[in-house]
Parts: structure tokens; C-alpha cells; sequence
């Protein structure tokens, strides 16, 4: 093994470099440390860690994972939206609808407020039920 100074003292990165030889089967065995770490990218983050027992977490990315959060954001920024957009609708209720018609027009938008409150009633217990799933 051979080790290595750079003259940098004022910098905070680390100054030693150590090198090092493999045979072939400590080869095989050190890619499969790093693809069971999940740090195949970063061969001197694993070494290091690994050297001085540093704990480390492996985060991979499921695409499954990826594709829900990324539908249930979509989702939350529509239920934004209608909010958003209610106070328009009953304005504009109120302001092209006769006397007569206004009660059943706010009687509709409370039926479909009540439904859009159940879906995302539904979709929030969808979502405690994935938190195991989902580790968040």
C-alpha cells in the first residue's frame, strides 16, 4: 500500500490518499460490498466508511415509489386548485344566477364538495396505509 500527502494544509478536505491492489476474487467480492451498499458511484465514501465502522444508509429509489409520491403530489396540487377556485365559482353563482336558482346551485357545488371531501378522505387513508410501504 502506498499513501500519498498533498501540501494543502488549509484546506478542509481530506490530504492523505492510500492506494491499493486487489487479487481477483477481493475484486469480486469488494463490487459486490459496493453494489450491496449501494455505493458503486463512490468507492472512496464506501472505503472509508467501512474502515473506521461509520454506519451508513443505502437509500435506493423504487420506481413504483417514485411514480405514487409523484401522482400524489400531482393530486394534492389539483385539490389546491379547486380550492383555489372555489370562492370564483361561488362568486360567479352569485352574480349570473337568478334568486330563485342560487339555492340549488350552491346545493350542487356542497354535494360535490362533499364528494371531493370523501376522495381525499379515501386517499389520505390510502396514503397512512403506504407509509410502510413508502418509509416516510
Amino acid at each position: 500500500m502506498t499513501r500519498q500527502r498533498k501540501c494543502n494544509t488549509q484546506s478542509p478536505t481530506p490530504s492523505y490518499k492510500y492506494s491499493f491492489r486487489l487479487n481477483e476474487e477481493q475484486e469480486i467480492r469488494f463490487r459486490q460490498m459496493l453494489a450491496a451498499a449501494g455505493l458503486e458511484h463512490n468507492y472512496s465514501r464506501f472505503i472509508v466508511k467501512r474502515l473506521f465502522a461509520e454506519r451508513f444508509e443505502v437509500i435506493r429509489r423504487d420506481p413504483s415509489k417514485v411514480e405514487f409520491l409523484t401522482r400524489l403530489n400531482d393530486l394534492y396540487f389539483q385539490f389546491q386548485r379547486v380550492g383555489n377556485n372555489y370562492n370564483q365559482v361561488v362568486r360567479a353563482i352569485n352574480s349570473h344566477f337568478s334568486n330563485v336558482s342560487i339555492p340549488r346551485q350552491i346545493a350542487s357545488l356542497e354535494q360535490h364538495t362533499r364528494e371531493l371531501k370523501a376522495l381525499s378522505i379515501e386517499i389520505l387513508n390510502l396514503t397512512k396505509q403506504a407509509e410502510g410501504w413508502l418509509r416516510i
